[in-house]
């Protein structure tokens, strides 16, 4: 949809200062079936979520994986999590927030590379970040008496 209609609806849900169940479904349905598509649309669902009151139970983890998702497929190489994208972002997320925390958290976990400044944003150190990988099973353990 066109960056109107997050707008439009951004206008409508703040009119009433809280995220509700059935606004959250018309986002994911008629608004953004797609998901993020660029910065604007972003950044509005980032200045919403600081501007309501209430949200439903589901609107943290909607907006953290979608910001996940737009921000990682649109770095340069996508999954890669350059410079310019992690300024943008951090700027965005200005100040920091619960949310702003869970978000850099899950694109830094999810990214195969990230620049310093979205690290440094999430405390991480400067060694490079790897997808998360599974922990291998431990062997059976046998009681000696």
């Amino acid at each position: 949809m066109s960056n109107a209609s997050v707008r439009d609806f951004v206008s409508k849900v703040l009119e009433g200062r809280r995220i509700r169940y059935g606004d959250l479904r018309r986002l994911q349905r008629d608004i953004l079936p797609e998901g993020i598509t660029c910065r604007e649309e972003a950044e509005a669902l980032i200045g919403l979520d600081r501007s309501v009151e209430k949200t439903d139970a589901d609107w943290p983890g909607y907006l953290s994986t979608a910001l996940k998702r737009f921000v990682i497929a649109r770095s340069n190489p996508p999954g890669c999590v350059d410079r310019a994208t992690a300024e943008w972002l951090a700027a965005s997320l200005k100040p920091r927030s619960r949310m702003s925390a869970a978000i850099v958290r899950e694109i830094v976990a999810e990214a195969e590379q990230v620049d310093d400044v979205l690290l440094a944003l999430a405390g991480a150190s400067s060694k490079p970040v790897l997808p998360a990988q599974k922990p291998e099973a431990e062997p059976d353990q046998v009681a000696v008496s």
